[in-house]
């Protein structure tokens, strides 16, 4: 949520990556947000974003999201982050717009995969 939400300045990290060799990514912007958002295992209200769901609509993002439980914002660290993306793309068969999490510690849970716009 601290990168889709705007409640935290900054922006994610971006790269670019040969299929045949993804070992070898090249970054095209580092993350500049260096605070992430927790919450106790909690709900998410977020308020109606069926339009998401569109076809040939990318409106993720554009909806507000409040935890019920109190936020708690902790300096995060990006260097040891998986690259998933070509795994997703391949099980599902086509380049996905991916949201997910990582959690305390460290593991990488998607909660919601789309095809990309």
């Amino acid at each position: 949520e601290s990168l889709v939400s705007g409640m935290i300045a900054g922006s994610a990290v971006a790269f670019k990556a040969n299929k045949q060799d993804l070992n070898s990514p090249e970054v095209l912007c580092y993350a500049s947000k260096s605070e992430g958002m927790f919450v106790p295992e909690s709900l998410i209200f977020r308020s109606d974003s069926n339009g998401e769901d569109l076809e040939g609509y990318a409106g993720a993002g554009l909806y507000e999201s409040i935890t019920m439980d109190t936020t708690e914002t902790r300096k995060v660290d990006y260097m040891d982050d998986q690259l998933v993306g070509m795994a997703i793309e391949q099980a599902l068969g086509s380049a996905q717009d991916i949201e997910g999490v990582v959690g305390p510690d460290g593991v990488i849970t998607i909660v919601q995969t789309r095809p990309q716009v």
